[in-house]
């Protein structure tokens, strides 16, 4: 049977997660920042390879230049138990300390097309600077195959597209900054 797209926005969970510290990368007064009403859509579409599955785990974060993480944009698991497996998005969990922050978004998804977006804020809340930054997108089911990709995204020089390359069970992946 055929998805049906889905748009979701990663929402704040109403109760406290312990976040990972990280180097600051916001900008300094003389810096050009991440346009003050812009935001960057993350748009990709999730379909099983194969047979009956379980929804994926799916974490969607941003790094600076420099390879720190700068902000989990979303993160699908189930919460409580499902905690566990985290760590089966092996990227995501190495660059975070595999602990989720304040833009879990909650359960998993089935199989369709998302679009999550980043305000441009880094860990602590504030606007990072304009530069180049790397936009992840990973995805890990139970008894299923682990997906990764990627690409680069500049930051400041107006609105920008760029494709990421499709990979296994995600496909359609698009990063646009609207400012």
């Amino acid at each position: 049977a055929a998805a049906h797209a889905t748009t979701t926005v990663a929402k704040a969970p109403t109760t406290a997660v312990a976040t990972t510290a990280v180097a600051s990368t916001t900008a300094k007064a003389s810096t050009a920042a991440f346009p003050a009403t812009g935001e960057l859509a993350v748009s990709f579409t999730y379909a099983p390879s194969s047979g009956p599955a379980r929804n994926p785990y799916i974490a969607v974060w941003v790094e600076d230049a420099s390879g720190q993480l700068v902000k989990t944009v979303s993160l699908w698991f189930e919460q409580g138990k499902g905690s566990r497996w985290l760590g089966d998005l092996r990227s995501w969990a190495a660059k975070s300390g595999n602990r989720p922050d304040a833009t879990t978004s909650g359960a998993t998804r089935s199989a369709g097309s998302y679009s999550v977006a980043w305000n441009g804020t880094d860990l602590n809340g504030a606007k990072v600077a304009a530069g180049t930054y790397t936009i992840f997108v990973e995805s890990a089911r139970e008894h299923g195959p682990h997906n990764l990709t990627s690409a680069t995204v500049t930051v400041g020089s107006g609105p920008v597209t760029v494709a990421l390359p499709d990979q296994g069970e995600l496909s359609a992946l698009t990063a646009k900054l609207v400012v």
